[in-house]
């Protein structure tokens, strides 16, 4: 049986142990905090899910059809075309590249793997919808959040791992990857446990909480910036070897 090691409990790392143990992987998840941390930053979210949808009925698939708000939901419409301009206006026009294509084009396919999972998913009614003459009209092509917010989200898709065979490991950081003949045949934690794995995947979060990395990477003046979230997010896995 192929083995998989997920470094990272957000929704990341969360949706990679899922999909792998529902194709029949063994999965361990290793998150460096403890029950209070699990989740990383998606716990902090709202749990909003930005995807590519045609219309009404591509909406519909995706929430519980018996609220009944839901007959008076305008979604309209948000093509992939739209998606990839709001992209290049986050990141001040550059061209996407290959991985936000696939962002893009796979969005809505992956939100419905999730449904399907069993992750529930909500109109964000109190953000993102008008009320104007009995009728909730969407904008800014964001619609959904998953049921519970990010909290929800988070302890949702563990369940669902747990439920698939994922095994979690808390307060394990991992300090190496374990390298064979120039492959990675695993992790080592900071605890010294090696763990043998035919894959690992690297779902740790990014820097923001490391005022000496977000000074080297982006800036001097960014070791000032006061950041919120999770406190581990140290950018673990930049210096992984």
């Amino acid at each position: 049986m192929t083995r998989v090691a997920v470094v990272g409990s957000g929704n990341a790392g969360l949706c990679a142990a899922l999909s792998a143990a529902e194709l029949g992987a063994e999965v361990i998840v290793l998150e460096a905090g403890g029950a209070t941390d699990f989740g990383g930053n998606s716990r902090y979210t709202a749990g909003a899910m930005r995807f590519a949808y045609r219309g009404h009925d591509d909406v519909l698939a995706l929430v519980d059809a018996e609220d009944p708000r839901i007959a008076a939901c305008d979604f309209g419409v948000y093509a992939e075309a739209e998606f990839e301009a709001d992209l290049r206006r986050f990141s001040g026009g550059a061209e996407l590249n290959p991985l936000q294509r696939l962002l893009v084009g796979e969005s809505r396919p992956t939100l419905q793997w999730l449904a399907n999972s069993g992750v529930s998913f909500e109109p964000i009614y109190s953000r993102q919808a008008v009320l104007a003459e009995g009728r909730y009209r969407f904008w800014g092509g964001l619609t959904l959040a998953a049921a519970g917010e990010g909290e929800g989200l988070v302890n949702r898709e563990r369940e669902l791992a747990e439920a698939c065979g994922c095994e979690f490991a808390l307060n394990a950081p991992v300090a190496a990857l374990r390298q064979s003949q120039g492959r990675v045949v695993g992790v080592r934690t900071a605890s010294g446990v090696e763990i043998d794995a035919d894959a690992v995947v690297l779902a740790c979060g990014g820097f923001e909480a490391n005022a000496d990395q977000r000074a080297s990477l982006i800036g001097a003046a960014w070791r000032r910036a006061r950041v919120r979230g999770t406190a581990l997010n140290q950018g673990a896995g930049l210096t992984l070897a």
